[in-house]
C-alpha cells in the first residue's frame, strides 16, 4: 500500500497523522510502528490505534474535552504516543513537559497550560510533588501516575490514580465511543513550550497542519521508501522527538525512538534495530567524531543523517560512517522552509527555499519589515500558501502573537542573509548578535573562528557590557578532553585569522555549556547573568 494511496481522501487535505495512524491499523496492522530502543519494547500500527482508543475512553471518562490541554512529563515511550493520539481522539491539546524541569520552569508551564490532568512518570513524581507544595497550581485537578501509584504528599485537591486504570478503559455500561472524527489542519495537536533562552518559554499551538508539513519535509523526497528504519534518539517534549514516530507513521516505516542521546548506546542501537536514517545536532555528532577510529566504523546499517547545523569538515563524517547529509533550517513555530537536499552546495548555508507543499514564501526584511537585497543581513520571516502549516499563536499570549504574526508574515527572530543564487545563510539569533566598536558582529561567527582551534569542543560567544560603551565580546569555551588549552591561547589563535573587532576580549573556560532539553541550544541568558554575576 503506498503513501500516496493511503493520502487519497474526499476531503480537500491530506490525512493528518490520526488519519494516517488509522489507515495504516486497517491496511498493515501488523507492521512494526514505533520501537523503544531501552526496552526493546514495540507496538503495531494496529495495537498503537487500539489502545489510543482505550486512553481516549478513560481520558473522556474523567471529563477531557475537546480543546481542554492535557500536561505530559513522561520519558520517550510508546506510552507517549498512546496518550497523544487518544488525546487527539477527543480533540483535546497535550502539553508536553521536559522531564529535566524542575522549580520555576515546572511551575511556569503547569500554570501557563492551564492543565487540569498530568500524566507523569512516577520517576519524576517528586519534582511534581514539590512545585505543587510549593506554588499555587489550583487549577490542576487530577495526576495520572504511569509505572504505578505510589504514596506521595500531594495538595488534597489533587487526585491521582495509575495509568494503567486510565487505558483499561471505561467499565460496563460507559460511552464506548470516544472519537469525534479525523482531525483537520485547523485542529490543534499539540502546546510546545519554546526553549526560553532569552525569557519565559511561550506555549505554541501547533496544528496538525503544521504537524504534517513537518514531517513531511524532514528528508528530501524518496528518502524514507519501504526498508528504511528511522532512529530518533531526543526527547518528546520537542517537535524533533515527535517528528520520528510522525515520519515513520506518515511513511510507513519503523521509528526506533530512544529518551535521549546516548554515545555508548548509539552504534549499538543503530546495529540492533537496522536503523537507515536519523538526525544529529552538533554536539552529538562532536561526540561520535572523538571517538577513535577503527575499521568497523563504515560496517553499519546507518545511510541516511541530517545535520544541524552541518560543520566544515562533515566530509570526514560522511566518509568514516558511509553516509549522506543534509541539512535545513526550523524553529518550533514553522515546519522546515529552507532544505539543502542530498547535495550540500555550501556546509554553511541552510540550502534553498523547500519545494512544494506547504508552498512557502520566506522574505529576509529590515526592522520595518522592508525586504533586503542579496547580501544583507535582515530577519527572516515566513508564510506559506497552504493554511495551518505554521504556528497558530502563543496560548494565552495575544501580544505576543501579533508581533511574531505583524504584517501577514511569521517573524522567526533570526537573522539572514541569501546570496544571488538562492542559498540561505543563518547569521545568529538577532538578540545574540553583538554590537562593538561600530560593527554587528554575529556571535555565530566569532564561535566558528574559535571552534576552528583544535583543542576547542564547544564554546559560546556573548556580548558583555564596555566601560568604553556598546560591548566587548566574552567567549565561553569548552576544551577537549586532555587538552591544555588557555584563555590567552585563544584570543591569539582568533587575533591571527580574523578581523580585529571580532577578537574576544574575554575568554573563560568552563566544563560545559548550558543548553536546553530538547534542541540543545546554548542558553545564552545563563551565561550573561553568569558574567554579570562575576561567577
Amino acid at each position: 500500500m503506498t503513501t500516496e494511496s493511503i493520502l487519497s481522501s474526499s476531503r480537500s487535505h491530506p490525512a493528518m497523522l490520526p488519519a494516517m495512524l488509522a489507515r495504516r491499523a486497517e491496511r498493515s496492522p501488523d507492521d512494526t510502528c514505533i520501537i523503544e530502543a531501552e526496552t526493546g519494547g514495540r507496538v503495531t500500527y494496529r495495537e498503537l490505534a487500539d489502545d489510543a482508543e482505550r486512553v481516549a475512553r478513560g481520558l473522556k471518562a474523567l471529563g477531557v474535552r475537546a480543546g481542554d490541554t492535557v500536561a505530559t512529563m513522561l520519558p520517550h515511550a510508546i506510552d507517549t504516543y498512546r496518550i497523544w493520539f487518544g488525546l487527539a481522539r477527543l480533540g483535546a491539546l497535550e502539553v508536553p513537559i521536559g522531564t529535566r524541569y524542575r522549580g520555576r520552569m515546572l511551575e511556569h508551564i503547569l500554570d501557563d497550560s492551564g492543565a487540569k490532568l498530568l500524566v507523569v512518570d512516577r520517576e519524576y513524581l517528586d519534582a511534581i510533588a514539590q512545585v505543587l507544595r510549593d506554588r499555587d497550581v489550583a487549577h490542576l485537578k487530577r495526576v495520572v501516575v504511569r509505572g504505578g501509584s505510589r504514596a506521595v504528599d500531594l495538595p488534597g485537591h489533587v487526585e491521582t490514580m495509575p495509568l494503567g486504570e486510565l487505558a483499561a478503559g471505561p467499565g460496563d455500561g460507559a460511552e464506548q465511543e470516544a472519537a469525534r472524527g479525523e482531525p483537520a489542519p485547523h485542529d490543534l495537536a499539540m502546546v510546545l513550550y519554546t526553549s526560553g533562552t532569552t525569557g519565559p518559554s511561550k506555549g505554541v499551538l501547533i496544528p496538525w497542519g503544521q504537524v504534517h508539513a513537518t514531517v513531511t519535509g524532514v528528508f528530501p523526497e524518496g528518502t524514507l521508501e519501504p526498508g528504511k528504519v528511522l532512529y530518533g534518539p531526543f526527547p518528546p517534549n520537542h517537535i524533533g522527538g515527535r517528528l520520528f514516530p510522525g515520519m515513520g507513521i506518515h511513511f510507513g516505516v519503523p521509528a526506533v525512538i530512544r529518551h535521549a542521546f546516548s554515545a555508548s548506546a548509539y552504534w549499538s542501537d543503530v546495529a540492533t534495530y537496522g536503523c537507515t536514517t536519523t538526525a544529529l545536532v552538533s554536539a552529538m555528532i562532536s561526540i561520535l567524531m572523538a571517538a577513535p577510529p577503527s575499521d568497523g566504523d563504515g560496517d553499519n546499517p546507518l545511510c541516511d543523517v541530517l545535520m544541524n547545523p552541518v560543520p566544515a569538515d562533515y566530509g570526514r563524517f560522511q566518509s568514516r560512517f558511509g553516509v549522506r547529509v543534509c541539512t535545513d533550517f526550523n524553529m518550533t513555530e514553522i515546519s522546515i522552509p529552507l532544505h539543502s537536499g542530498w547535495v550540500i552546495e555550501d556546509w554553511r548555508s541552510c540550502g534553498r527555499l523547500r519545494p512544494g507543499p506547504p508552498g512557502y514564501d520566506i522574505r529576509i526584511v529590515d526592522e520595518h519589515d522592508n525586504p533586503v537585497g542579496p547580501g544583507v543581513v535582515g530577519e527572516l520571516v515566513c508564510r506559506t500558501d497552504t493554511p495551518w502549516a505554521l504556528n497558530a499563536g502563543y496560548l494565552g499570549r495575544p501580544a505576543e502573537t501579533a508581533a511574531a504574526w505583524r504584517n501577514g508574515w511569521f517573524h522567526t527572530g533570526d537573522a539572514f542573509r541569501v546570496d544571488e543564487n538562492g542559498l540561505y545563510y543563518f547569521v545568529d539569533r538577532i538578540k545574540d548578535a553583538i554590537r562593538r566598536r561600530g560593527e554587528n558582529i554575529s556571535s555565530f561567527e566569532i564561535e566558528q573562528e574559535v571552534l576552528a582551534h583544535p583543542d576547542v569542543a564547544e564554546c559560546a560567544a556573548i556580548g558583555v557590557p564596555s566601560e568604553l560603551g556598546e560591548e566587548d565580546i566574552k567567549v565561553f569555551v569548552v576544551a577537549r578532553p586532555g587538552a591544555s588549552l588557555t584563555a590567552e591561547a585563544v584570543i591569539a589563535f582568533v587575533r591571527s585569522r580574523s578581523a580585529d573587532f571580532m577578537v574576544p576580549r574575554f575568554v573563560e573556560l568552563i566544563p560545559e555549556l548550558p543548553r536546553t532539553e530538547a534542541t540543545q541550544k546554548v542558553r545564552k541568558n545563563e551565561l550573561r547573568a553568569r558574567h554579570a554575576s562575576g561567577a
